[in-house]
């Protein structure tokens, strides 16, 4: 209970922080009030293009999460059976997980349609995720176990499926996790760069270029909120993986 009394008292103190500020500022449009920004907020929730908006960015964050979920888990597999094909993969993996987040996003926009580069941005920055995950999963089962199976002299195919996959799979869960909250900012960042429509980054582009920045405060934080149920969610979910 004092947690959550501390947590608002924080609140109002940056609330009102932010109306002196505001207040402070000789043009009200660069940083509108509290009360102007919570006007806005209530607007934009009272209209159904919002959720559809919103719905469209998380759709977005499915398809690649999914892609990248299949792509890392088969291919984290393989590298972890496979001396040579995790030679192969490492220089790749390691190249994606050190590149800027800018960088990608520039050079995916330069070569595709923007509504085709955001799936790739997002899919580029999960992939080595989930990749690690899965490989690490495979190298981490117990020894006694890959030798029991071994005796019993099982195909290969039987041993991936049923055995090493099932007991990477908290190992997989864990990152895919991970990966809900980081996809989830870096398509936002890829949507606002490359204006896709409809989307949450293209509507805070379009309160940008249109210097409404109530609308700006207003977007940022449904996301902050969105990210925040996302935090909670995985918070949660986290504890079943761990028992």
């Amino acid at each position: 209970m004092k947690t959550i009394g501390y947590g608002l008292l924080s609140i109002a103190l940056l609330l009102l922080i932010w109306q002196v500020a505001s207040m402070r500022v000789l043009v009200s449009d660069i940083l509108p009030s509290p009360h102007v920004v919570g006007s806005t907020l209530w607007r934009l929730l009272g209209d159904g293009t919002t959720y559809t908006i919103i719905g469209r960015t998380f759709f977005r964050l499915m398809i690649a999460l999914l892609i990248a979920s299949v792509t890392g888990i088969l291919l984290g597999l393989s590298a972890a059976l496979s001396q040579t094909v995790d030679a192969f993969l490492q220089p790749v993996v390691t190249i994606l997980r050190t590149i800027p987040v800018a960088s990608i996003i520039v050079i995916a926009i330069i070569y595709l349609e923007p509504s085709n580069a955001v799936y790739l941005i997002t899919f580029l920055m999960l992939f080595p995720i989930l990749h690690e995950a899965t490989k690490q999963g495979v190298k981490n089962i117990n020894p006694t176990i890959l030798d029991a199976v071994a005796l019993e002299e099982h195909r290969f195919h039987f041993v991936v499926w049923r055995i090493h996959l099932p007991l990477t799979f908290p190992f997989i869960k864990t990152a895919f996790l991970q990966g809900v909250g980081l996809g989830f900012k870096v398509l936002v960042m890829a949507e606002f760069i490359g204006q896709v429509s409809p989307s949450i980054g293209r509507s805070l582009n379009y309160a940008d270029m249109t210097m409404r920045y109530d609308l700006v405060f207003a977007w940022t934080i449904i996301i902050i909120v969105l990210v925040m149920i996302m935090e909670i969610v995985i918070r949660r979910l986290r504890k079943d993986v761990h028992g």
